[in-house]
């Protein structure tokens, strides 16, 4: 099951930052192909993910119950995974049918509030305070162990997807204030 969720979790990054590189160049105006197709995908393999995360922390919670080992407990990271998580899927929420929706055949664009600013650029944070959380972890179960290397790039790539996804939402809420 670990190794489905590994597999999950890569499909998803890809999807992630696709779907959010997709998603900037439609906010600035660069392109207007809105990835539906390929956001369906992301809410499948997420639901997937969810029900595997949610088996998986279940049961070390139950071994560590039984075992009368506190560590998990005390296990800061193991914590701030699932609830970066939750927050993503609470946000989620927030993000379907954001921006705009087909009405009577024609797709009508939103406004786009303070608040609305707000909500996405939190579910862009939690996105990508997940992500860098489970890199370490994610590379181990890839049998990359110890490569400080590849963490690094993978660091930057997501901190430039973070500051373009971050900065799109912030252009298009200026664009709708004036």
């Amino acid at each position: 099951m670990r190794k489905l969720n590994t597999i999950l979790s890569v499909l998803l990054i890809v999807i992630f930052l696709l779907h959010g590189l997709m998603g900037s160049a439609l906010l600035l105006g660069i392109d207007n192909s809105a990835a539906k197709t390929l956001a369906r995908v992301g809410v499948i393999v997420l639901l997937a993910h969810i029900v595997i995360g949610v088996i998986l922390t279940v049961k070390s919670l139950h071994i560590s119950k039984d075992s009368g080992d506190p560590y998990l407990k005390e296990n800061a990271v193991f914590w701030a995974r699932r609830v970066s998580g939750l927050a993503i899927l609470i946000l989620l929420f927030f993000h379907f049918g954001v921006f705009g929706a087909v009405q009577n055949g024609v797709y009508v664009l939103f406004p786009f509030t303070t608040v609305k600013l707000l909500t996405q650029l939190l579910l862009v944070a939690a996105i990508f305070t997940h992500l860098l959380l489970n890199v370490r972890p994610l590379l181990v179960s890839l049998g990359i162990v110890s490569d400080g290397k590849r963490r690094g790039v993978i660091y930057l790539v997501l901190s430039l997807w973070l500051l373009l996804c971050a900065g799109a939402l912030i252009v298009y809420y200026i664009g709708w204030q004036t």
